[in-house]
């Protein structure tokens, strides 16, 4: 059967701090916004949405999902579990993220409880993928994006293939 897959971008993760000097941080951020969902939204066999305030409504293509900014990654898991069997989350302050990096984390999701793409020169995540329903044993805390969980998950894993590390 074909996996039900799930991208949001969190829109929490704002970019208005990186706007080069002389740019509106506000209009840069919405830009990035938009930039970084229409990556998820161009991903084909996946449903996509944002974590994120009404004005966000705009952005979205028809069928997409609109979720509360203030939702946590536990609780978006939980709600997607019914109609979805990975989910993929992303933030919103990444907007030349390659879908090809998502679409990575999507194709190990089946065979792993959580896939963490690393940021590159820093220690954030570029996105965080679980397989649905969420494991058990993975921290409601591990799903801070400007912080990579996976040495302390991996550790915590019940088994070296449940916490995998993607591009």
């Amino acid at each position: 059967a074909a996996r039900r897959r799930v991208a949001i971008v969190l829109a929490r993760y704002g970019a208005s701090r990186a706007a080069p000097e002389g740019i509106d941080s506000s209009a840069f951020a919405s830009a990035c916004l938009l930039d970084s969902y229409e990556v998820v939204a161009d991903l084909i066999g996946v449903s996509s949405g944002i974590a994120g305030p009404g004005s966000v409504a705009d952005m979205l293509w028809p069928g997409a999902l609109h979720l509360p900014t203030d939702i946590t990654v536990p609780t978006m898991a939980e709600q997607l579990s019914e109609v979805a069997d990975e989910l993929v989350v992303v933030p919103a302050d990444l907007p030349d993220l390659p879908g090809l990096v998502l679409a990575k984390l999507f194709k190990v999701l089946h065979r792993t409880d959580i896939a963490i793409a690393p940021e590159q020169g820093g220690d954030g995540c570029a996105a965080i993928g679980v397989s649905l329903p969420l494991a058990d044993w993975i921290p409601h805390d591990a799903f801070d994006l400007d912080h990579n969980p996976f040495e302390r998950l991996s550790a915590a894993a019940p088994g070296k293939n449940r916490c995998t590390l993607a591009p």
